[in-house]
This record gives structure tokens, C-alpha cells and sequence, in this order.
């Protein structure tokens, strides 16, 4: 059986309501949404979602737990939901992974569409079929692969982000260009946030991540490029979850890059002047966002429980050039430690 991909909508999600009020006729409607992006929903002017019934979650990367997922499914138990109905996911990337995990497993998957709030979400989240929560302090530990019926991405819900959000974005936009676009990393190197063309930016990098997706969906090979900075960040970012001082998932990422663009270039796989572009590039734009306490040793264990981990090593995907990436690098702990402990010298 041939795997279907969902067809990505750009621009405002009004210009569609003819099309979803028919494609929702005699199904029942459910919303997922979080307390910050609950509001994004007063912007849709769609019958059929407007009388859909509204699971509101708790935000935050603190909430992408196994209580929300039981929430959802208590919902949708609550509520009967059954296979002919349709699930709308309206948030950033912690509700379109904990959305999507539980209408996937709900009587063993309904149909569900994807409406991403944040850049994060439109560009990388919402896109690939991965969905997930966090469990145990490790970052989407728990998972499946399930395709959306379809992607709305509407960059009017951009307006409602605070900056840091918007930043945060970014690292994936950045992960892309490394991953694939040397156009698009010149242009992002020469723009700042006030500057990017969004429209732009998010269509460009979205296509290139569904278009790696449709290749191979479930990563056995070129999707583990979108692993890119993403060892070595979420080992961060559950580090600093443990530690109540976290910080968004895009920043963790941002770091993550230029730390395992380091990694190349000590091991031969890049060269000094690629490592240094990215830090330089992701330093100007992230700035502050990147300026992290982390104890290094706590960081590598973390990263010795990662999901991409086939053996006792630890599995990179590592940039080898702007538009260039070497998958499943393993390495070991002690070298792995002697090179980060190198770099914060």
C-alpha cells in the first residue's frame, strides 16, 4: 500500500472554508488547542470548524507529557469520536506532535489535519508525519508515524509570536539551508528578523523538508539529515528542562549546530572555515537566545539515550558543507567529550 502524503496549504486558511465546510459535511469536528493558541481560532472563519468541540491543553514544552495525551483521549472518548470524524491540531510544534500522537492512537488513528500557529511548527513540526511527547525527562521518547490529511500554514497567525518564538523558528529555516539550500542560507546571512520575507522563507523551507519526507518517510536514510544539530540539541534541551531552566526548542537547536559543526571539522568530515561560517551566522542572529549554562558530561549522557542510537555509540547527522550533510557518524563518549570540552575552552 502506497503511502499518502498530505497536500500543504499556504496563505490565509479562509480562502479554503468552501472547501473544508464540504470536506467536513456530516462529520463530527474536534479542536486541539493550547491556552495561548486557543485565540488563533477566533481568526477562522470556517463553519464547520467554528462549531467543532475544543480540547484546550496546557502550553509549554513542561506540558508535552502523557497526562495531555490522556486528556486528549478522554476528549475524544467523551465526546465519541470515531473514525469518520476529523481532528483540526491549531498550535505550535508541542501540540502538532501531542495532537497528532493522540488522534493517531485514538481507535487506532482518525484523520487529522494540522494548522500550525508558530514558525517552528509550519517549517519542521507540522511536516513528516512524526509525532510524539516527552517521557521520562527524554525528549519524544514516545512516538509514531502518522501523516496529516493536510497542512495549513498561515503566516497571519505569525502576528500573535513573541519575538523569541519567531527566533526560535528560525533554527529550523537555518537547519534547511544547511541541510540543502545555499541560496536560502546567503539569503538569511544577509537579513534579520525584521527583515526575512515569511511568505517566502516558510514555503521554501517547507518544501524542501516534505520533499526529503516523500523520499523516505521513515527515516531509514536521506530524512536523517533533518537530524542535522538535533543530537546534540535535544540532549540540551532536556538538560535544561531537568534543570527548570528551559528554553525553546529552536534554540536548543540553533546550538546545537554550531556545536556539531565542530564535531566535523575536528573528526576531518568538514573544514574549519564551515565550522566557523555556521557559528559566526548562527551567533549573529540568535545572539543571547544561544548563551547557554550547561554542564557538558550531564549533556553527553543524555545524548547516549537518544532514539537515533543504534549501537554503544552516539549517531550524527553532521554538516559537511552549506548545503552538504554526512548521516549516521557514530562516535564514542570519550571522543565525543574530549571534542566539547575542546570547544568551551
Amino acid at each position: 500500500m502506497s503511502l499518502k502524503f498530505p497536500e500543504i496549504f499556504f496563505g490565509n486558511i479562509n480562502q479554503y472554508s468552501s472547501k473544508l465546510d464540504l470536506s467536513n459535511d456530516s462529520k463530527r469536528i474536534f479542536l486541539i488547542a493550547d491556552e495561548n493558541t486557543k485565540s488563533c481560532i477566533d481568526r477562522i472563519e470556517i463553519n464547520s470548524l467554528k462549531d467543532g468541540k475544543l480540547c484546550i491543553l496546557g502550553a509549554g514544552e513542561e506540558h508535552k507529557n502523557l497526562s495531555q495525551i490522556e486528556t486528549i483521549w478522554s476528549f475524544l472518548n467523551r465526546h465519541q469520536a470515531s473514525r469518520n470524524d476529523h481532528v483540526y491540531i491549531i498550535g505550535g510544534g508541542v501540540i502538532c506532535d501531542m495532537g497528532a500522537f493522540a488522534a493517531s492512537t485514538y481507535k487506532r488513528g482518525v484523520p487529522f489535519s494540522l494548522v500550525p500557529t508558530s514558525l517552528l511548527a509550519m517549517v519542521d513540526a507540522s511536516v513528516g508525519g512524526k509525532t510524539g511527547f516527552n517521557f521520562n525527562n527524554l525528549k519524544n521518547n514516545i512516538g509514531t508515524f502518522s501523516q496529516p490529511t493536510a497542512i495549513y500554514c498561515d503566516s497571519q497567525f505569525l502576528n500573535s509570536l513573541k519575538m523569541d518564538e519567531k527566533m526560535a523558528g528560525m533554527a529550523e529555516v537555518y537547519k534547511h539551508a544547511i541541510i540543502g539550500d545555499r541560496e536560502l542560507w546567503n539569503y538569511l546571512s544577509n537579513n534579520s528578523i525584521e527583515t526575512l520575507d515569511f511568505e517566502t522563507i516558510i514555503k521554501k523551507s517547507t518544501q524542501l523538508k516534505y520533499n526529503i519526507v516523500k523520499r523516505d518517510p521513515f527515516e531509514s536514510n536521506e530524512r536523517k539529515k533533518l537530524n542535522l544539530g538535533h543530537t546534540v540539541g535535544h540532549a540540551i534541551e532536556s538538560y535544561l528542562l531537568n534543570k527548570n531552566t528551559s528554553t525553546l526548542h529552536g534554540f536548543a537547536i540553533a546550538y546545537g549546530m554550531i556545536l556539531e559543526a565542530f564535531i566535523s571539522y575536528k573528526i576531518g568530515h568538514s573544514t574549519k572555515s564551515i565550522a566557523e561560517e555556521i557559528k559566526v551566522e548562527l551567533t549573529r542572529f540568535f545572539k543571547h537566545f544561544i548563551e547557554f549554562n550547561i554542564d557538558i558530561d550531564h549533556v553527553i549522557d543524555l545524548m547516549l539515550n537518544d532514539k537515533k542510537n543504534n549501537t554503544s555509540k552516539i549517531n550524527f547527522s553532521l554538516p559537511k558543507d552549506i548545503g552538504e550533510v554526512q548521516i549516521d557518524v557514530e562516535l564514542g563518549k570519550n571522543e565525543v567529550q574530549a571534542i566539547l570540552k575542546e570547544f568551551n575552552i
